[in-house]
């Protein structure tokens, strides 16, 4: 996986979920905030049928976007792990298997560059051997 496409999970996971928190918050705060502070205070707070629409609706697209952030983070953090053992860098390996999300996201903007691909000799492969 490139470090590019490591970066957009990262990134992509990390939107999701910042949006997925005020979805979620607002649709939960629009619900309690039909009730008075009297009604909070008793404890006879219930949400009416239209509140419950709303809270249903958006607790379930902040829960979509948690699941969203979460796979996206997840594909980001393994292909992360994968690329810095085929390159052997151990160092990275180690910061992005301990610091998960965080560390993806060092590593996508801070981490090794690419290896660029061996050339061939000049001669060709397989090598002509002299004739005997």
């Amino acid at each position: 996986m490139k470090k590019k496409t490591i970066l957009w999970l990262s990134l992509i996971s990390i939107i999701c979920s910042i949006i997925g928190i005020i979805v979620f918050i607002a649709a939960t705060a629009a619900a309690v905030g039909s009730c008075s502070q009297e009604q909070l205070q008793a404890g006879t707070c219930t949400v009416s049928s239209a509140g419950s629409a709303g809270l249903g609706i958006g607790s379930l697209i902040g829960i979509l976007l948690f699941i969203v952030a979460g796979i996206c983070g997840l594909i980001g953090w393994i292909g992360a792990l994968i690329r810095s053992a085929k390159m052997q860098t151990w160092g990275w390996f180690v910061v992005v298997l301990i610091f998960s999300g965080l560390g993806t996201l060092i590593y996508a903007l801070a981490g090794p560059a690419d290896r660029p691909q061996m050339a061939y000799a000049q001669q060709g492969y397989p090598p002509q051997y002299p004739q005997q």
